[in-house]
């Protein structure tokens, strides 16, 4: 006899078998024993989560010879039939080759006839999306109102794409992907039967591969046992699978800690070169920080998808890296992701992508820096508080009293020690009124030329600060508001004479300027 596959060989044979998909067996079960059996059902849910496989046990427990019942005996001429794949009553469509008007035509015409051993008429359909619109419409009427024998059983991967009038005539029952732990739990039992030894982390690996498929997993199983026989190890689901070795990506989140970036050169070399695809080690690596992640956020192991040796690294991890950063690193992979997909030099863009992992700005550096200035601000003088660029601090001489008169004394020394450095200011300041000091705080007032000086009012704080050998501050005042009054009366005196000249020049001239109300610029 030939060789039977493990997903076919463990397929299940009752409600009860079904895993991962409570919710639906059980109602299925409750209804059969309470015979409000529907005519129309519709499964949709990802592949290989126990649609099809659902759906057969539904036509045995409606065609058993003891029911039907919740609980088909699959030792009757009925119950092994289905399971063979031979039974008359029950018949499974492919709904991507048998998409248009006239399967479906051919489907209503034999729908009339009576079954011949069951109770029931059973049309399992699968991939019913893929029926073309004319198809979906002809089995409206039909699903509406369809012969007491017939019952439908839909199923889909893309629930979507199923017309909302088809939906609306069927009980619908959404199926669950397979968590991982589940997976393990079924594929361990499956290795005991057959006496298969192997390794909890090469289970693990099997399962996340499956990505929530439980027939993807025994098939990968089944790989694997032909791949080692029957002592699987993790080296050869990474050998047979391509799958990369945790350690990894601990060895990277310590080079991207550090910033090593020579390391981190060096392993994404290796990675490329060794021949691993770029997007399953960043896939894979953005698990990790999402695992760093949730057991920072939540405090506890219980979602994490990992074995057991790596929960303590795992635990350590999360103490020693902040929120902030971990996010940050998230986000950044999946910048990196979409680049490596579409790019023409992926290899660059994957090391770029890693490089930029252990640049990116640390929150203890961040704190650090602000913890930092905030000591400057204690220890610096109010002056520096308010001018980061002040080049005097009290740390370097200690303040002396000092009044407005001993300013005044040697304010004509302070303008000559300027001078070679700006001799423009030197020659401004020499006629400046000091007016008043009082609290640190020096005014002087200047003539208009003293805009000049402008946003160097700093610079000339601290020269003053430091040849003072104290901390001051200074208010500059340029008197020219008496002076722009004044021109502006002049102006506006000129002005009005020369509008008075061209009055008095011509009628028609003085008759236009006030039609329009003109005047002088």
């Amino acid at each position: 006899m030939s060789y039977v596959v493990i997903a076919r060989r463990y397929r299940p044979q009752t409600f009860d078998d079904v895993i991962g998909q409570e919710h639906v067996s059980k109602t299925l079960a409750n209804a059969i024993a309470n015979g409000r059996i529907a005519h129309a059902y519709i499964f949709s849910g990802p592949r290989g989560v126990g649609k099809t496989t659902t759906a057969r046990i539904l036509a045995k427990a409606v065609n058993c010879e003891k029911g039907p019942t919740p609980t088909p005996c699959n030792q009757c001429a009925s119950c092994e039939s289905i399971t063979k794949g031979n039974a008359l009553d029950v018949h499974e469509i492919d709904g991507a080759s048998n998409r248009g008007i006239d399967e479906i035509r051919n489907l209503r015409e034999k729908i009339r006839f009576a079954p011949s051993m069951g109770k029931y008429r059973v049309y399992i359909i699968d991939e019913v999306h893929m029926l073309t619109k004319e198809a979906f419409n002809a089995l409206l009427k039909t699903l509406e109102e369809p012969p007491e024998h017939v019952i439908f059983i839909f199923a889909t991967t893309e629930i979507h794409r199923v017309p909302p009038t088809i939906l609306s005539r069927c009980q619908r029952f959404d199926f669950r992907r397979m968590p991982v732990k589940t997976i393990m739990e079924h594929l361990k039992k499956i290795c005991q039967a057959e006496n298969i030894n192997i390794e909890g982390e090469a289970l693990l690996q099997i399962a996340k591969k499956a990505d929530g498929s439980m027939r993807d997993s025994q098939s990968i199983l089944d790989q694997l046992i032909s791949y080692s026989g029957n002592q699987i190890t993790f080296e050869n689901v990474a050998q047979a699978l391509g799958v990369i070795h945790q350690d990894e990506f601990f060895n990277l989140t310590e080079d991207i800690r550090k910033g090593d970036v020579k390391n981190i050169i060096l392993t994404a070399n290796r990675i490329f070169q060794t021949g691993y695809d770029l997007n399953e080690f960043l896939l894979g690596l953005e698990e990790h920080f999402r695992n760093i992640l949730v057991l920072k956020a939540t405090g506890t192991t219980e979602l994490l998808d990992t074995s057991e040796v790596y929960l303590e690294r795992y635990k350590q991890l999360a103490r020693e890296i902040s929120e902030n950063d971990l996010i940050a690193y998230l986000k950044s992979l999946g910048e990196t992701i979409n680049v490596v997909k579409s790019s023409q030099q992926p290899q660059l863009k994957f090391e770029l992508g890693l490089v930029k992992l252990a640049k990116l700005p640390k929150t203890a550096q961040i704190e650090q820096i602000l913890e930092n200035l905030n000591l400057l601000k204690k220890k610096a003088p109010d002056t520096v508080a308010r001018d980061p660029h002040s080049a005097y601090t009290a740390s370097q001489e200690p303040a002396k009293s000092i009044d407005l008169n001993a300013i005044q004394q040697q304010w004509e020394t302070f303008c000559k020690k300027i001078e070679p450095e700006r001799p423009s200011f030197a020659s401004v300041l020499q006629n400046a009124v000091l007016t008043n000091f009082e609290d640190d705080k020096l005014i002087i007032t200047l003539g208009v030329e003293g805009n000049i000086i402008g946003s160097h009012r700093y610079w000339l704080e601290n020269q003053l600060s430091e040849f003072l050998q104290t901390s001051l501050r200074l208010e500059i005042k340029i008197k020219q508001e008496k002076q722009k009054a004044k021109k502006t009366e002049e102006t506006a005196a000129t002005k009005e004479e020369i509008m008075k000249k061209i009055q008095s020049r011509s009628e028609n001239v003085r008759k236009l300027i006030d039609e329009f109300d003109l005047e002088v610029m």
